[in-house]
């Protein structure tokens, strides 16, 4: 015989952690197993409430002279009874209850990241995002310093970063295996290459613009919003992969971690000061043309311009006793 519902005992994040089918009505619940729904609750009564139709038809839940009585919802008033929907919450103790009726409405069905669904999994995403990032990373090193650099010193750094960045990968892996049972490992690999890339970009961005205007103070806002943002992104998506948690959990969770490390930073850089000053500090480098790459003149030519510009010198200096006094 198919039941007729579910009585669903949940968790204090409002998850459901059982399910009872309910056959026929009338029901009892409580703490004793002679109840139909045994509940494992020390503020509940043995036998607590009682659930069965009216004359009407509809589902009364019923309080049996209980010590802590039947409250409507999750935080509602204690009432004598209650009628029950499909959906209907209500508490017993420090349980929390709900109705289901086997007609009930479900939710569309998500579709499993595995069978496709998410594009982070190739393989291929994840070497573009890692060659994206080690390009970014050579261009800041060639472009850090003035002086003649070679191959070897251009690739060095960023070659280290990006072992930095597997071993960080293969960390979340590690979680990713020891919770939901999967590595992950490339979808770990390209969300830490896309926060890399957006943090390089975001600095050299707003070192420039506070460079050239220097009234928009770009770097402080880069570095508490864009830089916060950018972190809540990275810890979001890795626990999306690494985690059993909702979506919501996930944000206040990834928002909660990016304002303690961007509240850090700032108090260490503020006690960290040993002088105040408004003078705008731009770490930025500005890299000379390479000498092989400017026009160049025969050495006649050279002499002769700088004879026409001595010249022209001692012409202006005549001019000049001239016209004194």
């Amino acid at each position: 015989m198919a039941p007729l519902g579910y009585i669903e005992v949940l968790d204090a994040k409002g998850n459901v952690a059982e399910r009872i089918g309910i056959d026929a009505f009338p029901i009892t619940v409580g703490r004793a197993y002679s109840n139909h729904v045994v509940v494992d609750d020390p503020y509940v009564c043995p036998a607590h409430l009682a659930i069965e139709p009216d004359e009407q038809g509809r589902l009364i839940a019923r309080d049996l002279n209980s010590v802590n009585g039947l409250r409507a919802n999750m935080d509602g008033k204690r009432v004598a009874s209650l009628e029950v929907q499909s959906g209907t919450l209500f508490r017993i103790g420090h349980t929390l209850m709900r109705y289901r009726s086997i007609d009930y409405s479900l939710a569309p069905t998500l579709i499993d990241r595995e069978n496709g669904a998410s594009r982070l999994a190739s393989p291929y995403v994840a070497a573009c995002a890692g060659l994206v990032v080690f390009l970014l990373l050579c261009l800041d090193s060639f472009l850090g310093t003035v002086e003649r650099v070679t191959v070897a010193k251009v690739v060095s750094e960023p070659l280290t970063t990006l072992s930095m960045l597997l071993i960080w990968s293969g960390l979340w892996s590690l979680a990713s295996r020891i919770v939901v049972s999967r590595l992950h490992f490339f979808e770990h690999a390209t969300i830490a290459g896309c926060a890399i890339a957006s943090f390089s970009v975001l600095s050299a961005v707003a070192e420039w613009v506070e460079f050239l205007f220097p009234v928009i103070p770009a770097l402080w806002i880069a570095g508490i919003f864009g830089i916060g943002l950018i972190l809540a992104g990275l810890v979001y998506g890795h626990l999306r992969f690494a985690s059993t948690m909702r979506w919501r959990s996930r944000l206040w969770t990834a928002l909660l971690v990016s304002t303690a490390m961007v509240g850090v930073s700032v108090i260490s850089d503020y006690a960290g000061r040993s002088k105040f000053s408004n003078v705008m500090e731009f770490t930025g480098i500005v890299k000379p043309i390479d000498a092989a790459w400017l026009p160049t003149i025969s050495i006649d030519r050279f002499i002769d311009n700088n004879k026409r510009l001595k010249s022209d010198l001692d012409a202006l200096a005549q001019k000049a006793k001239a016209t004194q006094p």
